[in-house]
């Protein structure tokens, strides 16, 4: 009998829109009614995967920034957490500027930058509950956009240099050439002092060696007594891998890629298609 779900966000939960959609949000409210838990465990920040485990009732510790946090779901305040060393931040920041490709680094709920620009401005709309029935501008999500803060630094290697307190969890590379994405993934793959992992095919994200939502559900599932054959997870790239390897059910979206459908046990619909709902109903 299966115990507890876990849900990557982007891709799984949410649809392309970025919403919940309410089959889906019916599905895992009812989950809960019957004592069955439900965690979120995605790459986003604390205050975005609080968000929306508060829109969605959810009673069960979360899982942010690929497994670096693990934050509790009353107040989105840290138990665990998991970052990168202020050198290895520096080598990082160093790496990227010899390649002339962005980084910008994930602080609890702050987006470090060098400089602001269209891309990273937006973050934090990007990360609020959505109502598709709110046009999405400030002053609709003003009450949510307050969780969060983007700061500009001008220079990574002098800003972690002076600043040796900025605790950061997560960094990520972006690239619009796919080509150049690949290689840099290769050559940070093997460094020993990091989990990098794909999360696009223009970026990937990269934490701390060992760091990996398959981890924080294991820590999560262990404080439980879950055994991991009482677990199904559902995601659908890279970062959802090793987490869908180790559960008893793991669940490839069907807008999942290759590799994840490859080593799910079950390809559920897409999330334009309340995939989430069906394995709800039909494992649950």
């Amino acid at each position: 009998m299966y115990k507890i779900l876990a849900l990557d966000m982007d891709g799984t939960l949410l649809n392309n829109n970025k919403v919940i959609t309410p089959i889906v949000k019916k599905n895992i409210q009812e989950l809960i009614n019957k004592g069955k838990e439900v965690t979120l465990t995605t790459g986003r920040f604390p205050a975005s995967v609080w968000l929306h485990g508060q829109a969605l009732g959810l009673k069960t510790e979360l899982i942010a920034l690929n497994g670096s946090v693990i934050l509790d779901q009353t107040n989105g305040e840290p138990i665990k957490t998991v970052p990168l060393s202020g050198e290895v931040a520096q080598k990082i920041a160093g790496f990227a500027n010899k390649h002339n490709v962005y980084v910008h680094f994930h602080g609890y709920n702050v987006l470090f930058v060098e400089n602001l620009n269209e891309m990273n401005k937006g973050w934090a709309m990007n990360n609020i509950v959505v109502d598709e029935a709110k046009e999405r501008i400030f002053e609709n999500y003003k009450d949510q956009l307050q969780y969060f803060e983007i700061r500009e630094v001008k220079d990574f290697q002098d800003f972690f240099k002076e600043q040796s307190e900025t605790v950061v969890y997560k960094a990520t590379i972006l690239n619009d050439n796919p080509e150049t994405i690949e290689f840099l993934y290769q050559q940070m793959s093997n460094w020993e002092e990091l989990s990098v992992t794909r999360t696009g095919l223009k970026r990937f994200d990269i934490n701390a060696a060992g760091v990996s939502k398959q981890m924080a559900l294991k820590y999560l599932c262990d404080k439980k007594n879950i055994d991991s054959s009482e677990v199904v997870a559902i995601g659908d790239y890279d970062n959802d891998y090793k987490m869908i390897e180790w559960a008893g059910l793991g669940v490839a979206m069907g807008n999942g890629n290759t590799l994840i459908k490859s080593v799910a046990k079950v390809v559920t619909k897409s999330n334009e298609e309340n995939g989430v709902a069906e394995i709800i109903k039909s494992y649950f």
